[in-house]
């Protein structure tokens, strides 16, 4: 019995691993590396494995970084199931076209310079047709239940607490009389987000991987996020500026857009003009509404009141790149959510080109944002930073709401894994610092045998 930590283990994205039992391997997660584009696009092609070998993967929910080189997978020649929870399922047809377009216009981008400079054309990671073929592999669960991945290795979906559909994984197995239980705990939520219900605490685990995203600092508490989201519009739109906040398109952009509903219907927040300019946030949005039964009680109460917390009726789901365009270049008063999260591509980039110059503006980090990304340097006070490859001087207020994370922070993990107790606990899905400040306090909280992996650890269960 074996674990391969073969990817997202001392980063945050990228998240790869293999389970390995009775001669057969079962992938735990394929998604996209992000970071610098050279380093990632070598990342990213190249599969640590080879796809032939593994029988079958388990998905724990559908964030691009989890799930968004299935395509690659497929398309290298994997042809067993994709076991997840139905709602991923529904996501993941949704995020991987989009995927699969992003890399097709990133591609066409390049190929413009590159015809320019006479280099060889860029070929996209995967295209909408892979992403296409990729979708059939799919089979759908719900929470508590167990599936057989492959001989000896039974997996049962826990209630991660992250976003729509996240799930937790019991991994039970069994190879020559010896049983094991091994938990993942990538990515673990928190309690009391108002759209998801408590992760799930797993039980009688002898080893558990678990993210480290956060290891080294404290959240906010949820409950402040709409609070802070309130101080933070009304101090914008009192002296006439806009509100722009990259949000990730799945559970970010929903959770805002309850807060701003709770808020207008509380009368708190006068009827100025709110934008969701993102298509896939609008898709996702339906998929949520089609999903009530994963949702917390706090939205169905919401709902019962203003008809619906994910689609109100003050809220503008723009379609066209005509109407976007038209609120970018406006400069009265509004909020507009718009993707990608980390602003590194997505229409958030217009309005940022457009709007990061004016001192009226804010900007409003929601979200994690990763080393080399437009939203790190944003966050980190840089004063001069480059869109579509102009650099432009950043006058507009950036301020960051630490209580929207959808990640357990230090203490969240250290409770969790401490109610658990396994025998050995190995932390991933996190930066040096992070990992390292976590080992420390579990090794003074005395939880079990701490390790950190590195990328390509093979490590004997």
């Amino acid at each position: 019995m074996k674990i391969h930590f073969l990817g997202g283990v001392d980063t945050v994205t990228g998240s790869q691993h293999i389970i390995e039992a009775n001669g057969k391997r079962v992938l735990r997660d394929c998604g996209l590396f992000q970071g610098k584009r050279k380093e990632a696009d070598l990342i990213n092609r190249a599969l640590p494995f080879d796809a032939k070998s593994i029988h079958s993967m388990v998905l724990s929910h559908a964030h691009v970084d989890h799930c968004g080189n299935i395509p690659s997978l497929v398309k290298k020649g994997f042809q067993g199931p994709i076991y997840t929870t139905t709602a991923t399922s529904e996501l993941c047809s949704i995020m991987l076209r989009d995927a699969a377009k992003i890399q097709e216009q990133d591609a066409a981008y390049l190929n413009q310079k590159s015809n320019r400079k006479g280099l060889e054309p860029v070929i996209p990671l995967y295209t909408n047709e892979d992403a296409e073929k990729s979708l059939p592999f799919f089979r759908g669960y719900r929470y508590g239940d167990t599936v057989e991945a492959a001989p000896g290795m039974a997996v049962t979906f826990h209630e991660a607490g992250h976003i729509l559909g996240a799930a937790l994984t019991t991994f039970e197995l069994v190879e020559k009389g010896r049983k094991l239980r091994v938990g993942f705990a990538i990515d673990l939520g928190r309690n009391e987000l108002p759209l998801i219900r408590n992760p799930e605490v797993m039980k009688n685990l002898d080893v558990l991987v678990v993210e480290s995203t956060y290891g080294d600092r404290l959240h906010d508490e949820p409950g402040q996020a709409e609070e802070q989201l309130f101080q933070a519009i009304s101090k914008t739109i009192a002296r006439g500026g806009k509100v722009i906040i990259p949000s990730f398109a799945l559970e970010r952009a929903q959770e805002i857009i309850f807060h701003l509903s709770s808020l207008v219907s509380k009368k708190r927040l006068p009827r100025i003009p709110i934008y969701v300019d993102s298509p896939m946030a609008a898709a996702v949005s339906k998929v949520f509404e089609m999903n009530y039964d994963y949702l917390d009680d706090d939205i169905r109460a919401l709902s019962n009141i203003v008809g619906s917390a994910i689609e109100p009726p003050w809220v503008h789901f723009i379609g066209s790149v005509e109407e976007s365009k038209t609120i970018s270049d406006a400069d009265t008063p509004c909020v507009v959510i718009a993707a990608s999260g980390m602003c590194e591509h997505g229409r958030v980039l217009h309005h940022l080109k457009h709007g990061i110059t004016n001192p009226l503006h804010t900007i409003l980090i929601v979200g994690f944002q990763a080393q080399y990304t437009l939203g790190r340097r944003l966050v980190e006070g840089e004063t001069k930073v480059k869109i579509f490859g102009d650099m432009f001087e950043r006058k507009a207020e950036v301020i960051v709401l630490n209580a929207f994370s959808a990640h357990a922070d230090r203490n969240d993990l250290l409770n969790y894994i401490g109610l658990i107790d396994p025998k050995k606990v190995f932390l991933a899905h996190g930066e040096t610092d992070q990992r390292t400040s976590l080992a420390e306090a579990l090794r003074d909280q005395k939880t079990g045998d701490v390790f950190m992996p590195v990328k390509g650890d093979v490590v004997e269960l």
